[in-house]
């Protein structure tokens, strides 16, 4: 499940990043929030590294020339952290000049983790799933795979309406369903048995105002700042016709429930993301209007009240990027990158028992570099197969960007560690849980010139880190999978039968490359 990083070129000049005060995170929570400190080893095969593929990664190689936009998605349906269900996925869209012309493509993963020929999702009928620009993919029950996009307007639903579809990775997939809300933002989710969490924006009727459904619940207020205390101010976004909607589906359902008002008006929602537990309770956290919000949806009984967390900037250059995770006991952490006033400011919170808020901690804050204006991937959450679960984003260190970890419990966030090599820029893509406690962290390492970043030639690069519980979390030297190049929008996944590990990528003009890691240690 990963989020696309729009980047652009630097201005001349020399930057200047802000000392930092905390760095990045690894969360743990084993079902109750635990401890997991940082072991970083030391930085050998890191820029210096021999080649792409050298050790454990196979060498480059292209899927699709088709070009295209936004980040694929690779995805492995599974029942459990360490038992598939169905085939594996590389996910992508492509544009007007491919034989097929615009749409989305699936290249089947083998069981030896080798992409299979992309081809069109299709119905039963032979019918192709008309999705446009950029799409999302995740893990469903069954063996299935969920899509979502825009519509291409060729059928009943409007062009640009969010559209979702189902299916195995070799077909059929199901019709469509269109959704009655925009494909600007939405989120999706995937936990432990293969319970699917989707949110989206809806668009209430002309001259309506949406309410809010699931029990009869009235309207929560925005709650002040991290006490989830009701003051009266009604609910954010209420204004706006339409509003935040969630969809689950469980994972012993072909089909997602009626969808649950979340209460925020489509039209202020900036950032979403969604946390599904095991038990299929939900946690929707957006932006809106300036501040950061949030609210529990239970399995069962009436939707909790809206929280607000913080205030975070507004506008397109703005706003937060927003990572959460929702445990088992009933508390959740939510972790928030935010860019205002040319700073950009990381914020953790943490909630009591119930998911009532805390206020929240600053753990670090710089000013922004003017090479990358609108960077969106950080931070990064996953939940390993041990229940731990880690955090990564984009930091700052020694004038760099850097992608930081650290540790965080129920007592708070503790010292940073630092994966990738000092006095290099290095820029965040992804962190994807493996079946044997790990997780790997995947990153780009743009080319430096006197100006700047050169965004235009970035070399791929991960680590492999896993929970050394309840003392330590250990991350292996970085291993290099692609070098200098177009390369951009990174994502990985793991199998959870195999544990090797499948990535991909954009490439020249937006073709689509991969390469396979082999499983096990480092």
């Amino acid at each position: 499940m990963s989020v696309g990083a729009m980047l652009t070129t630097t201005s001349p000049g020399r930057r200047t990043l802000g000392r930092t005060a905390a760095g990045l995170l690894v969360l743990a929570c084993a079902i109750a929030l635990v401890v997991l400190p940082v072991v970083v080893a030391s930085a050998e095969g890191t820029s210096g590294a021999a080649g792409a593929g050298a050790g454990k990664w196979t060498q480059p190689a292209i899927l699709s020339g088709c070009p295209g936009t936004g980040a694929p998605h690779v995805v492995f349906p599974s029942d459990s952290p360490t038992h598939g269900t169905g085939s594996g996925a590389i996910v992508w869209s492509t544009s007007s000049p491919c034989p097929s012309g615009a749409g989305v493509l699936v290249a089947a993963i083998s069981p030896e983790d080798v992409p299979g020929q992309p081809a069109l999702p299709r119905t039963a009928t032979g019918q192709a799933i008309a999705l446009r620009g950029s799409i999302a993919a995740t893990p469903g029950p069954y063996g299935r795979i969920v899509i979502a996009g825009a519509s291409a307007g060729e059928g009943a639903a409007p062009a640009n309406e969010l559209l979702l579809s189902e299916g195995q990775a070799g077909g059929p997939f199901a019709s469509p369903t269109a959704l009655g809300g925009p494909a600007s933002t939405f989120a999706f989710t995937t936990a432990y048995l293969g319970d699917v969490a989707f949110a989206s924006l809806i668009d209430a009727p002309s001259g309506s105002v949406a309410q809010p459904s699931g029990g009869g619940a009235s309207s929560a207020g925005a709650g002040n700042e991290g006490t989830g205390d009701d003051d009266g101010s009604g609910d954010p976004g209420a204004g706006d016709d339409g509003g935040l909607q969630l969809r689950v589906q469980r994972h012993h359902a072909y089909r997602f429930a009626a969808p649950a008002q979340v209460g925020a008006g489509s039209t202020s929602v900036q950032a979403l993301t969604v946390a599904l537990d095991y038990r299929s309770d939900a946690l929707a956290v957006w932006s809106a209007q300036g501040s950061l919000y949030a609210r529990e949806l239970p399995a069962t009984g009436a939707p909790h009240r809206v929280e607000r967390l913080g205030a975070v900037g507004r506008g397109p250059a703005s706003g937060a990027r927003i990572a959460a995770v929702l445990s088992d006991d009933d508390r959740a952490i939510v972790a928030w990158s935010d860019r205002h006033a040319g700073q950009t400011s990381v914020y953790v919170s943490r909630s009591q028992p119930g998911v009532r808020f805390t206020g929240p901690q600053l753990i670090e804050e710089f000013p922004d570099p003017p090479n990358l204006p609108d960077y969106v991937v950080s931070p990064r959450l996953v939940r390993l197969s041990s229940e731990s679960v880690m955090l990564a984003w984009t930091g700052a260190l020694d004038g760099h960007w850097a992608i930081r970890v650290a540790a965080v419990d129920l007592n708070g966030v503790h010292p940073p560690g630092t994966l990738s090599p000092p006095g290099r820029d290095a820029l965040l893509a992804d962190l994807a849980p493996g079946p044997n406690d790990e997780a790997l962290a995947l990153w780009t390492e743009p080319l430096q010139i006197a100006t700047g970043l050169d965004l235009s030639s970035q070399a791929i690069f991960s680590a492999r880190g896993f929970d050394a519980y309840p003392e330590q979390a250990k991350f292996a030297a970085p291993e290099l999978i692609a070098p200098p190049g177009p390369n951009s929008e990174a994502t990985v996944a793991l199998d959870p039968d195999s544990d090797r590990a499948v990535a991909a990528w954009r490439t020249g003009t937006g073709q689509l490359a991969y390469a396979i890691r082999a499983p096990g240690a480092p």
